[in-house]
């Protein structure tokens, strides 16, 4: 193997860390906003009279649905970069 190539490998492993460094960073900020949204519905339903048992469910609905959109979103960009190598 000539030592371009193996720069080359470095310089890309390094790349495809920070990558997934920064991705990982987005969706701790998307779940950090998940977070204060749910707890928004929450007041929210809470505010309107709803009673706390629902409105807790309510919120743990919203906060379920959110994280798993963002979870098969993910999972379908990687799908889509595995096809795209192939």
């Amino acid at each position: 193997m000539s030592e371009n190539y193996e720069d080359a490998e470095t310089i890309l492993s390094d790349l495809e860390s920070r990558m997934a460094l920064v991705n990982l960073i987005k969706r701790g900020e998307y779940a950090s906003g998940i977070a204060v949204l749910a707890g928004d519905v929450m007041k929210s339903a809470l505010g309107a009279g709803i009673p706390y048992s629902m409105a807790e469910e309510m919120a743990g609905d919203f906060w379920k649905a959110e994280m798993l959109a963002d979870t098969v979103a993910g999972l379908l960009r990687n799908v889509e970069l595995e096809e795209d190598d192939e």
